[in-house]
């Protein structure tokens, strides 16, 4: 039988939908399943120490799971894909005062624009997709993709600029290890996540507001 490490990284707080999730998961019968909850700060540490433990046991895939971010469907579906790295769309708050106007939510999947230096969200969001990276709110990783030696020496660090700075986070870093390697990035669109934020209203109004008013302007 497949066997699946299910883990959610926290700091001793797991918001309730992530809970209920959990105990949806562990009477899915496809699958062997251990659930770990790991603590150690910061979290790419946590990450790292996960890989250690995974490479430890006999796990063939590892689902990682943030504590506030539950997904919608049953991610254990992705396993007979069997992709190197496959994630579940989450929503991502994009408030501030330089982007007033622009789409205030987007999804964590991304294409790498190489005239721009940048990512931007993909398109098309529906089934199954190639990505250039993926949030790690909810993912699925093959096991193959540590056994890499190079995926062993600190894959989840953040990269930074010279001054310390951070460049990208820990899951655009880690994609793009991950594809320097020759593995695939995925995504699948049927397979949504919940995220839990705390916002202010007033400036989720200012940036909606702002939309609204733009997308007027384009009629």
């Amino acid at each position: 039988m497949i066997k699946v490490l299910i883990t959610v990284p926290n700091l001793h707080w797991i918001h309730k939908t992530v809970v209920h999730r959990l105990l949806r998961l562990q009477f899915d019968g496809r699958y062997k399943l251990t659930i770990m909850m790991p603590s150690h700060k910061p979290f790419e540490n946590n990450l790292h120490h996960i890989i250690v433990d995974l490479l430890k046991g006999d796990w063939d895939y590892w689902l990682t799971i943030d504590a506030d971010n539950p997904p919608e469907e049953n991610p254990l579906d992705l396993v007979e894909l069997d992709k190197d790295v496959i994630g579940c769309p989450t929503p991502i708050i994009h408030f501030s005062k330089e982007h007033l106007g622009d789409a205030p939510v987007y999804m964590n999947a991304y294409d790498y624009i190489e005239e721009h230096g940048a990512y931007k969200p993909h398109s098309p969001m529906e089934g199954l997709q190639r990505v250039d990276a993926v949030g790690t709110g909810c993912v699925l990783f093959a096991r193959r993709v540590f056994e890499n030696p190079f995926m062993q020496t600190g894959c989840f660090e953040r990269k930074k600029n010279l001054d310390g700075t951070i460049e990208k986070g820990n899951d655009i870093s880690f994609c793009e290890r991950a594809r320097e390697q020759g593995f695939e990035i995925w995504v699948h669109y049927n397979y949504f996540c919940s995220h839990i934020n705390e916002i202010d209203i007033n400036e989720m109004q200012e940036q909606y507001g702002a939309l609204f008013n733009k997308l007027k302007e384009e009629v």
